[in-house]
C-alpha cells in the first residue's frame, strides 16, 4: 500500500459546478456576457507554435502539424443532449492514420477532450476508432457556445502531436468568468476538496501538489487511474487554449495500492500567462474532478 503523510490544509474553498459551465445562465451571474464574445478564429493566434514542440510543450493550437490533420466529421452539436463528437486524423495523402502508437502510461492511444473558449467544461472523452478510420467517443456538452476539441496521439513512424479543432454549440452563450486565482475547492460537487500548491514558473519545470480531504480530514483512500498514478492532470493557458501536460511524480502503483492524501506532478508551462488546470481523480470507486486557476509566479 502506497500512502502519502502531506498535511491536509484547509481553507478557500470555492464550490463549483462539475465541468465549471453553468448550464442556463442567470442574470447578474459570471455567465452573463455579450454572445459577440465567442471567438471562432480555430485558436490559432501564435503560428511559432509547433503542436507537440519539444520545447514548448504547447498542444491544441493547431488543427494540422507535419503533415497530419484533425478533422471534426460536423462541427454543429446539440446543448445538453447525449451525443457523440466524431472526428480523423488524416495523413499526408488524405486517407485517415489507422496506426497508432500506445503510450506506456496506459492512458489510451488518443487523448480527447473538449473545452469551451472561456476556459470552462474541460472534459476528457473515451474514443475508439472504427473500422471507418473515423474516431468517436460519447459527450455532453453541457454550454452553449464555441468548444475546443483535443486530440493528442503519436501515428506509428510520425511524432507525438496534440491537434485541435473548434465545435459549435448553437444557442445564446454567456462567458464564464474566473478568479485570478483559485487554489481549492469541492471536486465535481462531492464532499470532498481539493487545494492545489506550488508556483508556475515559465520557462523551467514547476511542482505542483494536491491534497485531498474531507471535514477537515485527510482522504486516504486514492486509487490508481491511468498508468498507476493517483490522479491526472491537465494545464491550458487561458488565451490561445494551448494545452500541456502535466506528469504525476509516481507512476506505475497496482490496481490494489492506495495513497493519499497528496498527490505531486511535474508541468513545464514556457511563457507568464494565466492557466485552467483540470484534475482527475478516483476515491471509494468514484471518479471526481475539480478545476483551478493558476498565475505564473510574479516576478518569474
Amino acid at each position: 500500500m502506497l500512502v502519502f503523510t502531506a498535511a491536509w490544509t484547509a481553507g478557500g474553498a470555492v464550490s463549483s459546478t462539475a465541468g465549471g459551465v453553468p448550464e442556463t445562465p442567470t442574470a447578474g451571474a459570471p455567465g452573463d456576457a455579450d454572445p459577440g464574445d465567442v471567438r471562432g478564429d480555430g485558436g490559432v493566434l501564435a503560428a511559432g507554435l509547433a503542436t507537440g514542440d519539444a520545447t514548448t510543450g504547447a498542444g491544441g493550437v493547431l488543427t494540422t502539424a507535419a503533415g497530419y490533420t484533425l478533422t471534426p466529421v460536423g462541427i454543429v452539436y446539440p446543448w445538453r443532449e447525449p451525443t457523440e463528437v466524431a472526428f480523423t486524423v488524416t495523413g499526408s495523402d488524405d486517407a485517415p492514420v489507422t496506426r497508432f502508437d500506445t503510450p506506456s502510461d496506459g492512458s489510451g492511444v488518443m487523448d480527447v477532450a473538449v473545452l469551451r473558449r472561456d476556459v470552462a467544461g474541460y472534459q476528457r472523452l473515451r474514443a475508439t476508432q472504427g473500422p471507418d478510420g473515423v474516431w468517436r467517443a460519447p459527450v455532453r456538452f453541457p454550454g452553449q457556445g464555441v468548444w475546443r476539441l483535443y486530440a493528442g496521439f503519436t501515428p506509428t513512424g510520425g511524432p507525438h502531436l496534440d491537434l485541435g479543432a473548434d465545435l459549435h454549440v448553437p444557442g445564446t452563450y454567456g462567458a464564464f468568468t474566473f478568479p485570478a486565482e483559485n487554489r481549492a475547492g469541492l471536486c465535481g460537487g462531492s464532499d470532498q476538496q481539493v487545494r492545489l500548491d506550488g508556483a508556475l514558473v515559465p520557462g523551467g519545470e514547476s511542482r505542483l501538489f494536491a491534497t485531498v480531504g474531507r471535514d477537515g480530514t485527510p482522504v486516504t483512500d486514492l486509487e490508481p487511474v491511468d498508468g498507476g498514478a493517483f490522479g491526472r492532470m491537465t494545464a491550458v493557458r487561458q488565451g490561445d487554449l494551448a494545452r500541456f501536460p502535466v506528469r504525476p511524480e509516481i507512476t506505475g502503483a497496482a490496481a490494489t495500492d492506495r495513497s493519499g492524501p497528496g498527490v505531486a506532478f511535474a508541468v513545464s508551462v514556457p511563457a507568464p500567462g494565466s492557466y485552467r488546470l483540470f484534475l482527475d481523480y478516483r476515491s471509494g470507486g468514484v471518479l471526481r474532478s475539480c478545476e483551478f486557476t493558476l498565475p505564473t509566479a510574479p516576478g518569474s
